[in-house]
């Protein structure tokens, strides 16, 4: 005995919905632009196209960081976005007072 053909209509079409769901884009966002810093050995390094709301470890202890980015960053003095100081907006420049260091940031949407 088979499913009437209504049936099988509805059902493939609900299938190539889902297939079309899957491909869509999660809600992962990023920050648009790049921010570049310098590490204490004076190295200039740069994150380009930052996940939003993510922890990164910089690669090095930082001094100085020029925010280019779409989102708002805070700088952090420990590697895992705990406990630091921020930059309050976009395309600003934090410069290290003497003894502080970045050693981590994250990135968040302004709006």
């Amino acid at each position: 005995m088979g499913l009437p053909s209504e049936f099988g209509k509805v059902g493939g079409a609900g299938i190539a919905t889902l297939a079309l769901l899957a491909l869509l884009p999660g809600t992962a966002q990023a920050a648009i632009g790049r921010a570049s810093y310098v590490t204490v050995a004076g190295n200039i390094l740069s994150i380009t196209t930052p996940d939003s709301n993510a922890c990164i470890q910089l690669q090095d202890a930082t001094v100085r960081f020029e925010n280019g980015t779409s989102d708002r960053a805070y700088l952090f003095g420990d590697s895992a976005c705990g406990a630091g100081s921020e930059i309050e907006g976009v395309d600003l420049i934090w410069k290290a007072p003497a003894g502080v260091q970045a050693l981590s940031v994250r990135f968040e949407p302004t709006g």
